[in-house]
């Protein structure tokens, strides 16, 4: 049997209602109603829950530089708990809102575009053209490690769909931006991953082991030079959000092996190369030279 939400207009408690039923009774209160009733209780509910998150959704972006700098290796679970803490009453509004709405696609929708408002705001209040770019790559990285993660955290089944509506409404709206969702776990273990994302994937597609020399020098270069360097930190948020799209994508070609065998041959061993004789500061310019030629062919 199919269910479909639906909201008791005398409780205002929300109820699973079987499809095709035109009258329920409330488990909770013992009212009796008819599922367009509860429709209507749902939509005026989802309404109230929805301007509430309109008058507060600013606080979603304030702060924002400060909060970003708290990810790092050492800060993300703390910076990242505090961040749920300060934001408990919107995320609650924002699960609430979609919980009541009789139309999904419209709650979300609607939700969405708020965050793009405030999105925007932000952009329209900085002048000049002299700092955007770093501003968009900043409020980027914050959608991507502190917001889209929190909505996930409060709800990733309900509220996966409005985490993916945004990040599509945010890479129409923003130009060169391409955000994607993932949750707090998944970012949380890209601190031991995320130099050598790519390189996995190369090593992968030539069919190296995952211990190979390679990706153990590459490793010890991330955790020891990398981890210590505030160009390689920089570099790091800048990149962060791409890796897995690049992956993805490149991992659709026909010929992803010989791609990936000219990123090994042109990049990944002259970095190795780069390592061994000590110039550690010529790997990170290699590096983040393959990764810009990547984002221009692939995203």
């Amino acid at each position: 049997m199919e269910y479909r939400e639906g909201r008791c207009p005398k409780c205002n408690e929300t109820m699973q209602i079987p499809v095709g039923r035109d009258r329920i009774i409330c488990m909770f209160c013992g009212q009796e109603f008819s599922v367009e009733e509860g429709r209507e209780a749902g939509d005026r509910a989802f309404g109230a829950e929805l301007e509430r998150f309109r008058e507060h959704a600013g606080t979603f972006f304030q702060d924002m530089e400060k909060t970003v700098k708290g990810f790092q290796r050492n800060q993300y679970e703390g910076s990242f708990q505090q961040y749920l803490i300060v934001h408990q009453e919107n995320l609650k509004t924002i699960r609430s809102a979609v919980l009541a709405a009789s139309d999904r696609d419209h709650a979300l929708d609607e939700i969405s575009d708020i965050f793009l408002q405030h999105g925007r705001a932000v952009m329209d209040a900085h002048k000049g053209k002299l700092g955007r770019e770093s501003l968009q790559m900043t409020m980027n990285m914050y959608m991507v490690t502190y917001v889209l993660p929190a909505l996930l955290s409060v709800d990733h089944g309900m509220l996966s769909d409005l985490a993916e509506e945004i990040c599509r409404k945010w890479d129409a709206s923003f130009k060169n931006s391409r955000i994607q969702a993932a949750d707090y776990d998944s970012l949380k273990d890209g601190f031991r991953r995320k130099l050598c994302y790519i390189t996995t994937a190369v090593c992968e597609g030539l069919e190296k082991p995952l211990d190979c020399y390679e990706l153990r020098v590459l490793k010890s270069y991330r955790d020891g030079y990398l981890a210590a360097s505030l160009e390689g930190e920089a570099m790091i948020a800048r990149y962060y959000d791409m890796a897995p799209t690049i992956v993805k994508r490149v991992n659709r070609k026909k010929d992803h092996k010989k791609i990936y065998r000219h990123l090994y041959q042109t990049y990944i061993n002259p970095c190795i190369r780069l390592i061994e004789e000590g110039d550690n500061e010529g790997c990170l310019k290699k590096y983040e030279e393959m990764v810009e030629m990547l984002r221009e062919a692939y995203m």
